[in-house]
């Protein structure tokens, strides 16, 4: 039996044996960055979501604010944070506490000015619906000639409201909103097949 003490060598030497072969990764050098770099980078930014905020209408272009209601309040807040921080970066004196405040404060109207914001092109969903809400208006339910049954009213009704949901969804990629566009093509050429001649 082999004592305690020769095992406890004969493992270390192992592990050393097993360390030796083994590269170590070199240290991540992390370089601070100047109060000037912050500053420039800080200011681009700032620079970028005035413009953002500034070109911004209602609408379903890419790049449009989805809401009317809500649009000139979140606008204001937004606006006066970033020429807030505009105003700091003017200092001459301006510390990297004072970029980090100020982007601090950019927070809260951002996220609620991005919550309105669409990031997609809604542009042909929307003119689909239009399309095919004054279709429907224009189409009685009856059973005359030029009249619609009324379970294709309901169904064409029921795919202009889901057109509409999507259309909506700031959240709503180019997929999505392709794929709402497909449907609701569908669902009016369905509509206008049960059109009674």
């Amino acid at each position: 039996m082999i004592p305690l003490k020769y095992k406890v060598q004969t493992l270390l030497f192992a592990l050393t044996i097993s360390f030796v072969g083994c590269t170590t990764d070199e240290e991540t050098v992390i370089v601070p960055k100047t109060p000037e770099q912050y500053k420039t980078e800080f200011g681009s930014f700032v620079s970028s979501e005035k413009t953002k905020v500034e070109t911004c209408v209602v609408g379903f272009d890419k790049g449009n604010f989805r809401t009317s209601t809500k649009f000139d309040a979140l606008k204001a807040d937004y606006l006066t944070v970033l020429n807030g921080a505009e105003t700091i970066l003017a200092k001459t004196d301006v510390t990297i506490p004072d970029i980090i405040n100020a982007n601090k404060t950019l927070g809260t109207p951002g996220k609620a000015f991005a919550a309105e914001y669409f990031l997609t092109d809604r542009r042909a969903l929307n003119d689909l619906v239009v399309a095919c809400e004054a279709l429907s208006t224009a189409t009685v339910e009856g059973t005359a000639v030029g009249q619609v049954p009324t379970a294709a009213k309901t169904a064409f009704t029921t795919a202009i409201t889901a057109a509409k949901t999507t259309r909506s969804l700031v959240t709503a990629i180019d997929r999505v909103i392709t794929e709402a566009v497909d449907k609701l093509k569908a669902a009016k050429t369905t509509f206008e097949a049960a059109i009674i001649k």
